[in-house]
């Protein structure tokens, strides 16, 4: 039977309070994908046409009419977030071991809150990685005559891809894409391009950046995926790919983010959450730390996205 330590369960607000503000530099799911808060595990969110983009004619002369617009046609789909969770137990003899439990304790939710990350990071890059989830219109494959890092191939200009994506996405919402997502192996690959470097040699500039990126395709946000992750614990796999994908993100602060912005996606996070709690087993001999997020996430502009694929083929 199971004692009252058994299914005591506590909410720990400090280590909470850590894993909430926690981050990592490897993981940018974020930026594609950026998190609001919903109370209810399910519910229904609006999906953004083409006129969300538009820019209206608000100027009124003196006595002149309103500038009336016919309503747009907000179409509902809807949204279900789930579950994850993973937890660590530690025995009290590790407890008294420990030159400091606290400092442990922090850690531990950390570890936990980077193994969450991980996930919804693979989620996140596992759903713009994949072909099948954009518009014909709104992708392009690299094939090898025309590889990014093949040097040899003289008139491959990987700056006019980028810039051909990006006239794809104004097409279709009438502004450019303000992120860019690009996978480590990719990102290597321009950061040598010969193309590049004749672009900056002018300016004394040595090599490519993620500023100098910025700069030259006029996208502000650049991020490069770093993370990678692993099946066996002994080979590693990159989660982000030889990949491009160029969105139109609310770039709005968190506190005034909201799902009714246009966006390409976000990730809705239930409030509270992640959340970090604590119980103890085997009549308080083992306690065990366990982290807990609730999230969905989920494309809201189809239309605001493009994906430029296999790049690399050395």
């Amino acid at each position: 039977m199971a004692t009252r330590l058994d299914e005591l369960r506590m909410v720990d607000p400090v280590l909470t309070t850590i894993a909430q503000g926690y981050s990592n530099a490897s993981m940018v799911a974020e930026y594609l994908f950026p998190s609001v808060q919903v109370s209810k595990l399910k519910g229904k969110i609006p999906m953004f046409g083409k006129e969300a983009f538009v820019l209206r004619q608000t100027e009124r002369a003196i006595r002149a009419a309103s500038n009336r617009i016919p309503p747009s046609d907000l179409e509902l789909v809807s949204f279900e977030t789930h579950e994850e969770d993973i937890e660590i137990a530690l025995d009290y003899l590790e407890e008294e071991e420990s030159p400091d439990f606290y400092r442990l304790e922090q850690r531990i939710a950390k570890e936990l809150m980077d193994i969450l990350l991980l996930g919804k990071e693979k989620e996140a890059a596992d759903l713009v990685q994949n072909p099948s989830n954009f518009e014909a219109g709104l992708k392009t494959v690299v094939e090898a005559g025309t590889a990014w890092d093949d040097y040899t191939l003289t008139d491959v200009d990987p700056i006019l891809v980028i810039k051909e994506a990006m006239s794809s996405i104004r097409s279709r919402i009438a502004v450019y894409p303000n992120t860019m997502v690009i996978g480590d192996s990719t990102y290597q690959a321009l950061m040598q391009h010969p193309k590049l470097l004749d672009r900056v040699k002018y300016a004394g500039v040595s090599k490519v950046t993620r500023q100098v990126l910025a700069e030259i395709t006029e996208i502000p946000n650049i991020h490069v995926g770093m993370s990678v992750y692993s099946t066996d614990g002994s080979s590693f796999t990159d989660v982000w790919g030889d990949n491009v994908v160029l969105a139109y993100v609310d770039a709005k602060d968190r506190n005034s983010r909201s799902e009714f912005n246009p966006s390409y996606g976000y990730t809705f996070q239930r409030e509270g959450k992640p959340e970090v709690d604590t119980y103890f087993e085997n009549g308080g001999k083992i306690k065990v730390i366990r982290n807990t997020d609730n999230y969905c996430i989920k494309v809201t502009a189809s239309d605001a996205a493009f994906l430029i694929s296999n790049t690399n083929h050395l």
